[in-house]
This record gives structure tokens, sequence and C-alpha cells, in this order.
């Protein structure tokens, strides 16, 4: 994925017992990727250990930037479905299955979500896009009920 992010939505869905992720690009491409509980506590480990590199979650809510996002409503939008783009791993979207990531430079993470032999999607998140891709991260895990959070995890957010 090259174009810019636009939005990131994580929602359970209970029929699948999975998290569906989406990721909007500001070009209207949406990317689905589905993660099952495993494959989600894995990724979630990726991510602390990310943050913890920055400073950790309290370091990361406190900068500006993050407080910007946070006063623009960044987590009370409502994800828009209607884009009328393209999907580039189609409609269905992806099951993840493995999880790449790497430093995309000093700053940003690569983190790539991966299916069994086939394309998936690749995000490159800034010390903000991580810091709030946690949070959406951790709310489908409440709302799946999976009990993968603990307490010291909440400390951080904001909301």
């Amino acid at each position: 994925m090259t174009d810019p992010l636009h939005q990131i939505n994580v929602a359970y869905i209970a029929k699948e017992d999975r998290l569906l992720l989406r990721v909007s690009t500001r070009a209207g491409d949406e990317y689905r990727v589905w993660l099952t509980r495993r494959l989600t506590r894995l990724l979630l480990d990726v991510l602390r250990r990310q943050m913890e590199k920055h400073g950790g979650a309290p370091r990361l809510a406190a900068s500006g930037e993050t407080r910007r996002m946070f006063k623009e409503g960044a987590m009370n939008r409502s994800y828009e479905s209607d884009h009328g783009g393209s999907f580039p791993l189609g409609e269905q979207g992806i099951l993840a299955a493995r999880i790449q990531a790497s430093a995309a430079d000093a700053d940003r993470l690569s983190l790539q979500l991966l299916p069994e032999g086939e394309q998936g999607v690749t995000l490159t998140l800034d010390k903000t896009l991580l810091y709030l891709f946690f949070n959406v991260l951790t709310q489908g895990i409440e709302q799946a009920q999976w009990n993968l959070s603990s307490a010291e995890d909440q400390s951080g957010q904001l909301h």
C-alpha cells in the first residue's frame, strides 16, 4: 500500500469469531484483513515492543501530534465504508497468518499482515499512528472479550 492512510477500523465479527481490520487510503482503496485471536495476540506484542522503543504508551499518548489527532476526533469518527474505491485484496479480504515488522526508518514501523503465500498489506506507522492503531486494536479486542489486554496496557489510553 503506497497511498497514505485515511482510516483504520477494527470490528469484532461474532459469526466468524475474528476481528476484521479495515484500512482505507486517501485514494479510496480499502484493504480488509481478518485477524484470529492467536494472530491478534502476536500483533499486540509487536505493537507494544515498538511503542516501548519510543518511550511507551504514556509518552506516545502525551505527544503533541497524538493529542492533536484526538482533539480532531480521530477516535470518534465513524468508519466511512461507502468510499467508492477498490478492494486490492478482494471484497472479502484476507486471513492474516503472518506478521512481518521492520523499521521503515528511525521513527516509523513497516508492518506487514500476510496470508499464507499470498499478497497482504503493508502499513507504515509513525509514532502517532502506531499509538492510535494500538488503541483501535485494543477496542476490538475488548469488543471480542478475548482478554488479551492487561491492566498495564490500558494505562496509556486516553479514552
